[in-house]
């Protein structure tokens, strides 16, 4: 849920939001914190499964 409002947030940001000239860093930020939840999601998956 956290990740999905992220990603809507960095692809239609609003008009007159603080740091917008910050585009490219927040994609990359963004897309490195949904890694980082693919990872943790596969390391439960892991783990459950033996």
């Amino acid at each position: 849920m956290i990740l999905r409002h992220r990603l809507r947030n960095a692809f239609h940001p609003r008009p007159g939001a603080p740091g917008r000239g910050n585009g490219p860093t927040t994609r990359a930020s963004d897309i490195l914190v949904m890694m980082a939840g693919l990872l943790v999601i596969a390391a439960i998956f892991k783990i459950l499964r033996g």
